[in-house]
């Protein structure tokens, strides 16, 4: 009975793991260092520009100006630089955990393939699929692990697409 709940958590662990890997993410990447203090300095710039009168001091208004420019383009190198790490964590969580969940289901297809998850009475007739859905196990009337699988997988997935 076990082996149902556990096939059914998985199936709808992967068919959810875009959406998990999405939420889980803000919190493994944030902003770097170089980035915040980026931003402080270019905040606090722009702070002392306003206090600046540009017709009375056109010269250390420019000079403000042109460091505020120079820590933007900074700011925006440190982003990419943030960006490629994002990049490489979301891909990293998503692949990362459908191949785990990959692994576990192929795990339980293989050394539980001969295994039923349910027996019906002989009153239950599945022919003509009666084959298919007991494959490999050749109990009459019984619903196979690999089947099992393949169902929850199709169920999980075709949830996970009407959850926005």
């Amino acid at each position: 009975m076990y082996l149902i709940f556990v096939i059914s958590i998985l199936s709808l662990l992967m068919a959810f793991t875009s959406k998990i890997s999405k939420t889980i993410l803000p919190f493994v990447c944030r902003d770097s260092a170089e980035v915040v203090a980026r931003r402080k300095e270019i905040v606090k710039l722009r702070a002392e520009l306003a206090k600046i009168s540009m017709r009375d001091e056109y010269i250390k208004y420019v000079k403000c100006e042109r460091e505020i420019s120079k820590l933007e383009v900074s700011l925006s190198e440190a982003k990419s630089r943030d960006n490629v790490m994002r990049v490489a964590y979301e891909y990293g969580l998503h692949y990362g955990g459908m191949a785990v969940l990959g692994l576990c289901m192929m795990y339980i297809s293989i050394f539980y393939r001969y295994s039923t998850v349910i027996v019906f009475g002989d009153n239950f007739n599945f022919e003509p699929f009666g084959g298919f859905i007991k494959f490999p196990t050749n109990v009459p009337n019984s619903i196979s692990v690999v089947f099992w699988i393949v169902v929850n997988n199709f169920v999980a997935r075709t949830l996970a697409s009407y959850v926005q």
